[in-house]
Order: C-alpha cells, then sequence, then structure tokens
C-alpha cells in the first residue's frame, strides 16, 4: 500500500510542476485542403491507476491544464521504486500512447510505447528493453490526502513524527503533498525568505495556528497554507557596501538586487581600448560577510576611437570565487580563474559633491 502512496505523491508533484494554467483554443476557420489532417484514431479510454504482479505502477490521467494538454503517464518500475519513477505528457501515435518520460531523478529517460492489453489492461514497451503488463488497481477511497502551500515569500517543509523538518534555503519547498492510509503524527515547520515575516498556518482557509513550527494528527483530508508577508522595516544588507570602489587599474561598482543579493561589476582596464568585465551575483552571508558566487563570464570589451563598443567576447563563463568585504569600507576579490582577482583589495571611493 505504501508504494501507492508514493505513486500518488510522485505524480501529484510533478503534475503540479507542469502546471501552468494553459487553455485549449480551436481555430473556427475552415483549414486549406492541403492541411486537412488524416481520419482520427480510435479515442483512447483507458485511464487510472494500474498495476502487475510485480508491484510495478502506471497511471494515465488525461490532463487539459498543463503547457502540454494530453495524457500524462507516470510509472514505477522496479526494486527501489523511490529513485526508480518517471512521469510526462505522451502524445497519442495511432493507437498508441508514445515517447519519451523523463525521469523525476537522476535516471535516464525512458522511450515508452503504451497499447491496449486484453479487455482492461495496458502493455507497457520500453524501447530496447521489458514489457510490463498492467491490469487496473482500484486505490482505497478513505485515503487521507493533505496538500501544504504557501502564500508570499516563504519556505516549508514537514515531518513525520514531533521532530522538526530541516528548511533548506538552498533547495527550499513552497508546496508539499502527503498522502496517508491512516491518521498519524506530522510536524511541519515555516521559515520567512529574506524580505518577508511568518504570519500564520491556515487549515482549509481558516486561521489554525501563528506559530511556525506545528506538530498536528493528520486525520482527514486538508489543505495547510503558510502565509507570509513583507517585512516593512526589512533593507537589502547590501545597502551597507553600495558604492563606487577601486583596484589599481580595476573599477568595482556594488549594487543591490532583490532583498538580499548584489551585483557586482568589475572591469580591469588592459589598455585604452581593451578592458575585461566581470558580472557577479550573489548572496551575501550576514556572518561572514562573504558573496560565493558560480557561473560567472569574464567579458572581453574592445572599443573604437570613439569610445563606442565593437566586440564583446566572453574568455570564460564557468567563473568561481568570492567577494568579502569588510568594516573598513573596503572589499577582498578571489575569482578563482583569473590571473588578476587574486585577493585583490578594493577601496571604496567616497562621493565628491558635485558628484563625480
Amino acid at each position: 500500500m505504501k508504494k501507492w502512496f508514493y505513486m500518488l505523491l510522485v505524480v501529484s508533484l510533478l503534475i503540479a510542476m507542469a502546471a501552468c494554467g494553459a487553455e485549449k483554443t480551436e481555430n473556427m476557420d475552415d483549414p486549406p485542403e492541403s492541411q486537412i489532417a488524416e481520419p482520427s484514431v480510435s479515442e483512447w479510454t483507458r485511464a487510472g491507476y494500474f498495476g502487475d504482479e510485480n508491484e510495478n505502477m502506471l497511471s494515465v490521467i488525461y490532463m487539459d491544464d498543463i503547457v502540454q494538454p494530453g495524457w500524462y503517464v507516470g510509472c514505477m518500475l522496479g526494486e527501489d521504486f523511490e529513485e526508480d519513477s518517471w512521469g510526462g505528457t505522451l502524445p497519442q501515435v495511432g493507437d498508441a500512447l508514445q515517447g519519451a518520460l523523463p525521469s523525476s531523478g537522476n535516471q535516464k529517460d525512458l522511450n515508452v510505447t503504451i497499447t491496449e492489453d486484453g479487455e482492461d489492461g495496458l502493455l507497457l514497451t520500453v524501447e530496447g528493453g521489458e514489457q510490463y503488463h498492467f491490469t487496473p488497481v482500484d486505490l482505497a477511497e478513505a485515503m487521507i490526502v493533505v496538500n501544504i502551500n504557501t502564500e508570499g515569500a516563504g519556505m516549508i517543509n514537514y515531518a513525520e513524527g514531533e521532530e522538526t523538518p530541516e528548511i533548506d534555503p538552498e533547495w527550499p519547498y513552497q508546496s508539499a503533498y502527503i498522502g496517508l492510509d491512516e491518521p498519524k503524527l506530522h510536524t511541519f515547520a515555516a521559515a520567512p525568505e529574506a524580505g518577508s515575516v511568518f504570519v500564520k498556518w491556515t487549515k482549509n482557509g481558516e486561521d489554525y495556528s501563528t506559530e511556525p513550527v506545528i506538530t498536528l494528527l493528520l486525520e482527514e483530508s486538508a489543505d495547510y497554507v503558510a502565509v507570509f508577508e513583507e517585512d516593512p522595516g526589512w533593507q537589502n544588507p547590501v545597502m551597507n557596501f553600495v558604492g563606487e570602489y577601486q583596484c589599481d587599474r580595476a573599477h568595482a561598482t556594488v549594487a543591490c538586487m532583490g532583498t538580499d543579493e548584489a551585483w557586482i561589476t568589475i572591469e580591469w582596464g588592459g589598455s585604452a581600448s581593451e578592458l575585461a568585465r566581470w558580472d557577479i551575483v550573489g548572496r551575501l552571508d550576514l556572518d561572514s560577510l562573504t558573496i560565493p558566487y558560480s557561473g560567472v563570464s569574464k567579458m572581453i570589451v574592445t572599443y573604437d576611437e570613439n569610445g563606442e563598443i565593437v566586440n564583446q567576447e566572453p574568455e570564460y563563463e564557468d567563473g568561481t570565487g568570492t567577494i568579502v568585504f569588510h568594516n573598513d569600507g573596503t572589499f577582498t576579490w578571489h575569482e578563482d580563474q583569473s590571473e588578476y582577482g587574486n585577493e585583490m583589495l578594493f577601496e571604496w571611493l567616497p562621493v565628491t559633491e558635485s558628484g563625480e
């Protein structure tokens, strides 16, 4: 039974990731004769949940509110089903559903063909692999379905039991799904993103708790929402370091992005007609005043005699390094790939009365 609930969870999450409220449209004009489609094949009717004798699972559900409306197929094959799950929208080709199913983890995509099998079953054929014979499965009607979502800028997580779940800002959850076959104790945790504050939990639209961490017995299907609001007193901490900086022939500009990020542009003048430029975006760690970054491009910019840009070419696009701010109004730059940015110390340039 646990495997079926996990199947429903995976299908629900994959569908939620694809959802975007797309609407169907119809062309009311008659198409040219050359564009008239060939006669349609038999309508696909075998939908629902299917299983086989080895506890492999297959779901076929029509979805009309996703980017690619059509038959959404999810499957779990093999013993280690928590890692081996695939899902995606498959087009109908002839009398079959056929195409690639992306993995929900790190597995390879599956190219599959699904056809009718027997009176009410389905045959799933994996390209270059095995065939699976599925028959319909009736799921228990008394299953407890709990959805957890956020309103505003915040993060959530949940865990079974009374232990508080950890929230990883690098991999935050804004929504979650829990499927149960019997009541169980769970703990929900909510944390605001930078610039926001936690307000409350609601249950089915009604106020439930003002505590960010709650432990509750899930004994009925319900929708829980962690509500967050903007913090009116919040200021991007990078504001303390905004300005112009200089180090030898290198010039830097520090600006704010969003509620907690910095945008740092560093230019190194190699000659009157050429300079190197780095555009660095990262989040400031308040404890160490450090901005670690990755995926930064080093651009070589060339100018003509009138100072107009004539060419921009990347020297590399995978720059990594750190920016470390100091309380004396300086910052240190270290770029792992650069011969220039090796513990360079930039000093803040005060703004003159003329603004220059």
